[in-house]
């Protein structure tokens, strides 16, 4: 398939359009002016993504998925929809990066790629829409399990935005969303006078706090350690109350190993329950 760009992308959508209201033979599009790319091109890039086929008698017809793009509320509702898509079939290489966060794919990613997300209004921003759409495209690359978990990791950091949000009356940054490899998520102030950097790693789960546990990796760790102020924020999404603990570097580190001789840890494994007195009640 053709590198997809924001001219082929706005391309595609109008001749859907076209051939929804229209009866039209394959030779038919190359009379058609579509912007700034060849009609040809466009066509072409609507067969690849499978949302045109020809029918027995000649005529072009939108396929299933392309009634999904043509169907979309808004411009750019179909390029996140062309996008989804174009992921599905391409595989691209920089689809391996998604896991690691936004901006470590759209720095990779080929030029005309991000400017179709920039177009799609995915290059920015936090809201949920954005934010599953990020989600999804991460899951497709890491497969389907992490799905479910990443959907419930989401939760707690938006749940960290709000406490920190309430606590300092500053809006905090999602790092998380931006980035998987800075070793925390949410980045906030200490108070609502101090404002020097506060770096929270979340850690959620629906499984209570008796039988909840969390993984802390040894960036996630060296990142703590090295930050001025630091706080880990653990949710317990079970039912019937959301409960929060926000723990200290102090707390979290009586549960870290030493190193001994050549051998070093990567990845812990701590229960909740071990924290059960910093748990309270949110709201």
């Amino acid at each position: 398939m053709q590198p997809l760009s924001p001219g082929i992308a706005f391309g595609c959508i109008e001749l859907l359009g076209v051939v929804k209201r229209n009866q039209l033979t394959p030779g038919g599009v190359h009379s058609l002016s579509l912007g700034s790319v060849s009609s040809s091109a466009i066509y072409r890039a609507c067969l690849d993504l499978s949302w045109l086929e020809v029918q027995p008698d000649g005529l072009l017809a939108i396929t299933v998925r392309g009634e999904r793009v043509a169907a979309a509320a808004s411009p750019q509702a179909g390029l996140r929809a062309m996008l989804i898509d174009f992921t599905k079939i391409e595989q691209p290489p920089w689809l391996q990066l998604v896991p690691y966060g936004r901006r470590e794919t759209l720095l990779q990613a080929p030029h005309s790629i991000r400017q179709v997300f920039v177009e799609a209004g995915l290059a920015y921003g936090n809201d949920e829409d954005t934010v599953r759409f990020w989600d999804e495209l991460a899951a497709r690359a890491r497969g389907l399990r992490d799905s479910v978990l990443t959907e419930v990791g989401r939760r707690g950091e938006r749940l960290t935005l709000q406490y920190e949000r309430n606590r300092t009356g500053v809006e905090p940054k999602w790092i998380a969303l931006e980035s998987g490899s800075d070793g925390y998520d949410v980045l906030s102030q200490v108070t609502i006078s101090d404002t020097r950097r506060l770096t929270i790693e979340v850690k959620t789960s629906e499984r209570g706090i008796d039988f909840a546990s969390f993984h802390l990796t040894r960036n996630e760790w060296e990142t703590a350690l090295a930050s001025l102020c630091h706080r880990f924020h653990l949710w317990d999404l079970a039912a019937p109350h959301t409960q929060l603990a926000v723990l200290t570097v102090e707390q979290v580190n009586t549960h870290v190993p030493n190193d001994n001789g050549a051998g070093t840890w990567e990845v812990l494994n701590i229960p909740f329950g071990a924290f059960r007195e910093s748990f309270v009640r949110f709201n």
